[in-house]
């Protein structure tokens, strides 16, 4: 028997205690080797089954209202390019695809249709080095359509600006002020004009879930004079500048009449456009007899007091560019990089990219009478336009036509006999017309669909903001 006191029986010693670095090790050993198997299972289940759709996200209302807008589908893991005629929309609808790491971008070229569930299919996806294929599907729904109207007051009522749904009854009064001449959405807030005896004020009314927002102020703008009138309220579509026309009545006299720019990323201060077309303040005006922007840009397309064309950038960034003369805009085609200008031989598309112009389809039903309206362009091919004729009492007998390519036909609108046209505006997907009536009875907008005239809505109002869109200016005739 050992006799040296550094040795000890280990089995007298009892259990040998195992060290904390030791089970800290079989642990982190255990779960790498968990999180491997379901790797491993996880790439086996995903060759085997190919890619699954993870995520879907839209805009429900740009969808209706404007063009170039983006479906994305995201995908479980990365795909392989995919190519166009892999995707299917159903209901039909012309559009681009795009494809980068987990997503798909499917683009439709113009706005949808409203409140409608459309399909998009992706067939045959693929992740990189795995054989399995999947097909994507999934289904969207566009927004539904409003239209903001303006209500006249009566009996000394204010006036109101009124919402009114196409798939519902009824409507929800925004904004009730007296005096108001004009008003145009901007983003979550108003545009109001008001005013009397020629002179007005330009109010940004807040909106809250729809409605004036009673908790936060109203912004009252400093207008250029201290007296004046303003007109042709027009807001670009993405809301960071809107424009008026502004006649100083300070004397008692028109004076200086002209185009002015609302930033609305700056000090929102009126800036004038100047002769040039060149936003600078305290410039003589560009003298104007239309203007409107451009559908989707910050570029408006002015006509001026001498009938030149100018493409002005409201936002002073880039420079205005000369288009030849015009002596009616008529409006702008889906894009917006065409427009539908009058000319002293007739009336023709404008390209606004390169100043090409080619004239429109006038089939003899569009034409053969002594009223001729504006015409309110759909699509490249297609457009609305009113024409009448002069009862023996000297009132118009109007109808709206219907042009599609080289044919025209009638589009049953019903206009009282007693009653008058006073403008027919498409909405933003050129699938419904507000057509605007007035009589002795008082005003009516019609919301008829584009293509049967049939009657969808209606409301007793004198405009809607439809026609916001429309370069201003008397109706041709």
């Amino acid at each position: 028997m050992s006799t040296d006191p550094r040795t000890t029986d280990a089995r007298a010693a009892g259990p040998v205690r195992r060290r904390p670095r030791d089970r800290y090790r079989r642990r982190l050993v255990a779960s790498l080797t968990v999180f491997v198997l379901v790797g491993a299972v996880a790439a086996v289940v995903g060759s085997q089954q190919g890619p699954r759709l993870r995520d879907v996200t839209y805009d429900p209302t740009g969808l209706v209202s404007r063009p170039a807008q983006r479906v994305i589908l995201t995908a479980n893991q990365a795909l392989q390019r995919v190519s166009a005629d892999a995707v299917t929309v159903t209901p039909s609808a012309p559009h681009t695809v795009t494809s980068s790491g987990n997503t798909i971008a499917v683009e439709f070229a113009g706005p949808l249709a409203y409140d409608r569930s459309y399909e998009i299919a992706v067939a045959g996806v693929r992740a990189p080095g795995q054989p399995a294929t999947a097909d994507l599907r999934t289904t969207i729904t566009t927004g539904s359509t409003d239209v903001l109207a303006l209500v006249p007051g009566t009996s000394g009522a204010p006036d109101r600006i009124v919402r009114r749904s196409l798939d519902a009854g009824g409507a929800t009064t925004v904004l009730q002020a007296r005096g108001i001449t004009e008003y145009a959405r901007l983003g979550r807030s108003l545009v109001v004009v008001r005013g009397g005896d020629g002179s007005s004020t330009v109010e940004i009314v807040p909106l809250a879930g729809g409605v004036q927002d009673r908790g936060t102020p109203v912004e009252r703008l400093t207008l250029p004079t201290a007296s004046g009138r303003v007109t042709a309220l027009h807001v670009a579509d993405d809301g960071a500048s809107f424009g008026f026309e502004y006649a100083d009545t300070s004397t008692g006299q028109s004076r200086n009449v002209g185009l002015y720019v609302v930033d609305m990323t700056g000090t929102h201060l009126p800036t004038t456009v100047a002769e040039d077309g060149r936003p600078t303040t305290g410039a003589v005006p560009m003298t104007v007899a239309q203007w409107a922007y451009v559908p989707r840009t910050e570029s408006a397309l002015v006509r001026t007091g001498s009938d030149d064309l100018v493409l002005v950038d409201m936002s002073g960034r880039t420079d205005p560019v000369r288009l030849g003369s015009a002596t009616f805009l008529h409006g702008f085609v889906g894009s917006g990089t065409t427009a539908v200008v009058e000319t002293g031989t007739g009336i023709v598309r404008l390209d606004l990219t390169d100043g090409r112009r080619t004239p429109i389809t006038a089939p003899a039903g569009s034409t053969d009478a002594p009223y001729l309206g504006r015409i309110a362009p759909l699509t490249d091919d297609t457009y609305v336009r009113v024409v009448g004729d002069v009862r023996a009492d000297g009132t118009l007998a109007q109808r709206t036509v219907r042009v599609d390519g080289d044919r025209a036909s009638r589009l049953p609108v019903r206009v009282p006999d007693d009653a008058s046209v006073t403008a027919v505006c498409p909405s933003p997907n050129a699938q419904f017309l507000a057509v605007t009536t007035a009589s002795a009875s008082g005003a009516l907008v019609s919301i008829v669909d584009a293509t049967s005239g049939a009657l969808e809505a209606s409301v007793d109002a004198s405009s809607v903001d439809w026609c916001g869109a429309l370069p201003s200016g008397d109706e041709v005739g």
